[in-house]
């Protein structure tokens, strides 16, 4: 089996597999990079740290409308990437692996513009992580995966800019378990949304309760 058939592997789920393994080593490398190479805050105030950040606004329905947004405009990107492969590799895959690297460098190099890492104990900043980011990781590549063999336009040489259209939109088919993986991606996407922006308004309900039960 080549390397281009593995990555469209017939079962979706051997495809979720491997990408997230693959997103996982990556992650987890760049985490180590910044870690011990690169100093502290090194990615403050980069651009792909605000752009994670800019669903800010202080009421709860509008912060979680504008993650959302965010959010599924990734889910469009995967998809409409998915329609374009090079050497029989689906573009979207690019995604997950690039956002394995942003990730474990900026947590690596305590880059988040909203919060320090410091602040959290092992156990809790682990629950944290993977309750948000590591759901919404997890929906990229269950999208990305379940859309793997759309490929209408495929590219064989590196300098061909124009790739050659190999099938039309309306052949494009999903099976059952890609059909089950891509819903549970979109399902997971609604849960880190609100699990994301429910975190801080719960908090300040908590401090106005004890405040109050103390005065």
């Amino acid at each position: 089996m080549s390397i281009s058939q593995l990555w469209k592997h017939e079962n979706v789920f051997m495809r979720v597999l491997m990408l997230y393994g693959l997103f996982t080593l990556v992650s987890n490398s760049t985490f180590l990079i910044g870690y011990y190479f690169l100093p502290e805050g090194f990615m403050r105030g980069s651009p792909l740290v605000a752009a994670g950040h800019f669903a800010v606004t202080g009421t709860f329905w509008s912060e979680l409308a504008l993650t959302l947004m965010f959010n599924f405009s990734i889910v469009a990107y995967c998809v409409l990437a998915n329609l374009f492969q090079k050497f029989s590799f689906p573009i979207g895959y690019v995604l997950p692996i690039s956002l394995g690297i942003t990730t474990g460098l900026i947590s690596g190099t305590n880059s988040f513009s909203s919060s320090d890492l410091k602040q959290y104990n092992a156990w809790d900043g682990a629950a944290l992580g993977m309750s948000i980011g590591g759901l919404e990781m997890l929906a990229y590549i269950l999208v990305v995966a379940s859309t793997a063999g759309f490929g209408v336009y495929l590219s064989n040489r590196w300098w061909q800019w124009k790739p050659a259209k190999v099938k039309n939109l309306g052949d494009i088919r999903l099976s059952r378990s890609e059909i089950f993986c891509l819903a549970g991606g979109i399902i997971l996407l609604l849960v880190a949304a609100y699990r994301e922006t429910a975190m801080p308004h719960g908090l300040v309900a908590v401090a106005v309760r004890f405040i109050q039960n103390i005065a």
